[in-house]
């Protein structure tokens, strides 16, 4: 088990010695609607792109420390780091996130809640506020996500600070034990200038496992997927390789 989280770990480190300016969805990641009340988190997750492109070799790695406040609430701390060609690591943003879980919409089976994050732009990325409708649907061994995205930078020069719009999805399925196997999707909708028009996604298989050592209180979440460029986005890279790994305790 050791050697699992070591594996994990030094795999998303290695993402961040790379080069160039990283896609920006590179730190996005499906989320939940559910909250726990006293548990705590602990995420280190990173993405890169892979193979000849514009964006070839570009990478994010993302901290994440969330806390169950109450079965409705949870509020994290996030930081983020860009790799940049040629030049050092750089810390992008830090900040703040909360979930707030809504329950579940009658007839539909479908559970809700809303995201929000604010972050503060480091070494000159702007500020910027994050909202999510986070929905999920789960049947069986089957669950769906989707999360509905809308993003604004704070602190961009005028007529630059203009609202992006994207998604990003999963539909995973418990194959065995606590194996899912499923695929996900990362995309656009475009911007306040350009809507619905010539937008591109990456998306492609997806595995999750989580355990718990025994006589461990921690449980250990680990989630893997590589992506293809869809649409606009095939001049960027050949791939995009995702990696997490989460450590979960309650208090």
């Amino acid at each position: 088990m050791r050697r699992l989280i070591c594996g994990t770990v030094m795999a998303i480190g290695l993402m961040g010695a790379s080069s160039v300016l990283a896609d920006p969805r590179l730190d996005e990641k499906v989320y939940s609607p559910f909250v726990q009340k006293g548990v705590g988190e602990f995420e280190l997750r990173g993405g890169g792109e892979v193979g000849r492109g514009a964006l070839s070799g570009a990478a994010t790695t993302v901290w994440e420390v969330e806390y169950g406040v109450s079965d409705q609430l949870s509020v994290s701390l996030v930081a983020a780091l860009a790799h940049a060609s040629g030049g050092p690591t750089q810390a992008t943003a830090i900040g703040i996130e909360a979930i707030d879980y809504l329950g579940q919409i009658p007839k539909l089976g479908i559970d809700s809640g809303l995201y929000f994050e604010y972050a503060h732009g480091l070494h000159g990325e702007n500020d910027k506020v994050e909202g999510k409708i986070l929905l999920a649907k789960t049947v069986g061994r089957f669950q769906g996500l989707l999360n509905l995205i809308v993003e604004k930078p704070l602190s961009a020069p005028t007529g630059e600070g203009i609202g992006s719009y994207g998604y990003a999805a999963s539909a995973t399925w418990r194959v065995l034990g606590h194996v899912r196997l499923g695929a996900e999707m990362f995309g656009d909708f475009g911007d306040d200038h350009m809507f619905l028009r010539h937008q591109g996604a990456y998306g492609g298989p997806q595995i999750k496992w989580s355990g718990r050592p025994r006589g461990s209180p921690v449980e250990i979440e680990v989630d893997a997927g590589w992506l293809t460029p869809i649409g606009a986005d095939r001049a960027e890279a050949r791939g995009q390789l995702r990696l997490g790994v989460e450590l979960e305790r309650r208090f």
